[in-house]
């Protein structure tokens, strides 16, 4: 098998959307050898954050000597930056490898009661499967969504971790943060610990409650400016963090008693400073259950961990940034880095949004720092088309006369889009393109831009 004929037959089963529940998923790795029991896991989700956490408590523990395996979604250039070993792209020739060994197997699995497998779990299970091949000592596995129902649920992990609760996906976790809190703290498993960076009170509440009822022991993780509303966690579970001064406004100092350590992330932002206390949280609670992570480990993971689409520069003049930011909490925390992080004469937005996002949510954050906004379509059925984005902003417009982009585009591709905002831009200018990972791993570099 092809690689281009292995990620073909992965897409064709998108025809079984994303179904919740595992019954059938845990039947098919059970005729695949059950990989996923196999290696110890660490386990994350999150409204916000949860990639990057994957990511840089990925890298520490590759920093301490250990052979990791990472599960992250969702890809943006390449559909195997989701299945990553020690940090490298999963090999074609074991993609493909795996595809071909397990297509056999989902079609006798459709046979019976339980169904074809859907494009999620096919993803997943490759990943299991690649990282019980590659004898990983560990992996570190990024939810997809929620976390009750994920397929990602069928392990019982050294440790879960929450990253953030916000309201996004409201259609299939629930209208509130509790609602949401709940079925994102389905991962936590009796006895094991889970560190929680739950800001909101319900949230926090309910993470607390599910944890109590499993028996597991609770790690909170807040900014030092926060940490009255935690104050049902015992002090020596406390690991609080304070900003510290940095170019890339993402330094941080994480403490817990007596122990603290300063970190200076490469990844930029200050969202990031939480996602880093919530991976080194994480790292010293592993510490605690046996594995050999000196805080040197810690400390040279956080200064190499690299993430796709995430505030990433791909250009300079003009200054081109990629970022996932595709709900109102992120696009919120996206436009107030965008200022703090660079200089520039305008910026240009290019933004493609998929639904059930609701777009003026999303864009009432981002057009009011927003100089020109280009609004485009994504190749995908949940996308919403140009115009609908339009007459969105031409509602917020409306509203806030004088906090709107002078000049509002559409175009009928990402390409033109891009093609669009380049012909505009000048030297000194700044081009954002966000809204949907779908989006902006569409970008090339037209016109020669490197």
């Amino acid at each position: 098998m092809e690689f281009t004929e292995a990620v073909r037959y992965i897409e064709s089963l998108s025809i079984q959307g994303w179904r919740l529940g595992n019954a059938r998923f845990e039947a098919f790795l059970e005729r695949l050898g059950s990989p996923h029991l196999k290696f110890p896991c660490v386990h994350i989700t999150g409204t916000n954050g949860k990639g990057s956490t994957t990511t840089l408590i990925s890298a520490i523990l590759r920093a301490a000597g250990y052979r990791v395996g990472t599960y992250i979604s969702p890809h943006v250039f390449d559909i195997r930056e989701r299945i990553l070993i020690d940090g490298n792209l999963i090999d074609r020739e074991l993609f493909c490898e795996g595809v071909a060994m397990m297509r056999p197997l989902i079609e006798q699995l459709d046979d019976t009661e339980y169904g074809l497998i859907t494009e999620f779990e096919i993803k997943t299970a490759l990943a299991f499967w690649a990282f019980a091949q590659a004898q990983v000592d560990i992996a570190v596995l990024e939810v997809g969504l929620g976390g009750r129902m994920d397929a990602t649920n069928v392990i019982t992990p050294e440790l879960s971790v929450i990253v953030s609760i916000g309201l996004d996906h409201t259609d299939r976790l629930g209208a509130t943060h509790r609602d949401i809190a709940y079925e994102k703290a389905g991962i936590i498993k009796p006895n094991r610990p889970v560190v929680s960076g739950a800001a909101h009170a319900d949230a926090a509440a309910m993470i607390a409650q599910v944890a109590a009822a499993q028996g597991a022991p609770l790690y909170i993780v807040a900014r030092s400016t926060d940490i009255p509303v935690c104050a049902d966690a015992p002090a020596r579970a406390t690991f609080e963090y304070t900003p510290l001064p940095s170019p890339t406004d993402s330094a941080v100092r994480v403490r817990r008693d007596d122990w603290e350590l300063a970190l200076q992330p490469y990844l930029i932002g200050d969202y990031q400073r939480h996602n880093t206390a919530c991976a080194v949280a994480s790292a010293c609670v592993l510490r605690e259950r046996g594995y050999r992570i000196p805080d040197a480990a810690i400390e040279q993971g956080v200064r190499t961990a690299r993430l796709p689409g995430r505030l990433q520069v791909v250009s300079e003049s003009p200054r081109i940034v990629l970022d996932g930011a595709h709900n109102p909490d992120a696009a919120a925390v996206l436009a107030n880095a965008l200022p703090r992080l660079f200089k520039y004469r305008q910026l240009i937005l290019v933004i493609g949004m998929l639904a059930p996002h609701e777009p003026l949510a999303t864009l009432k954050h981002l057009l009011p720092i927003t100089d020109i906004a280009i609004f485009t379509a994504i190749d995908n059925p949940r996308a919403h088309a140009p115009a609908v984005l339009l007459e969105a902003a031409q509602r917020w417009q409306s509203a806030k006369p004088h906090r709107t982009p002078r000049l509002t585009l559409t175009a009928d591709s990402p390409e033109q889009a891009f093609e669009q905002a380049l012909a505009i831009a000048g030297a000194d200018d700044l081009i954002l393109v966000t809204g949907s990972f779908y989006l902006i791993g569409r970008w090339h570099a037209p016109q020669g831009v490197q």
